[in-house]
């Protein structure tokens, strides 16, 4: 994955394009050049290359994300 460029890293990864835009990972604009959404980034970086494997890891990783963004903020929930 190191050699190839994040989008089609990803493609390959998730098993197509229709997959990645199903996901919310891809968009494309106006002039229909596709780019990596945050969600796909994230996914990238936090997924991947974490080695989550089971979608129950990578639930678990954003639930643990999420309790610590707010952990202190009481008043946020």
């Amino acid at each position: 994955m190191a050699t190839l460029r994040p989008l089609e890293a990803l493609i390959r990864e998730l098993g197509g394009l229709d997959e990645c835009k199903r996901l919310g990972f891809v968009f494309e604009d106006e002039n229909k050049i596709m780019s990596l959404s945050h969600a796909g980034m994230g996914y990238l970086l936090f997924v991947k290359a974490a080695g989550t494997t089971a979608v129950a890891e990578a639930f678990a990783a954003g639930y643990q994300c999420g309790a610590d963004e707010y952990a202190g903020k009481p008043d946020k929930l």
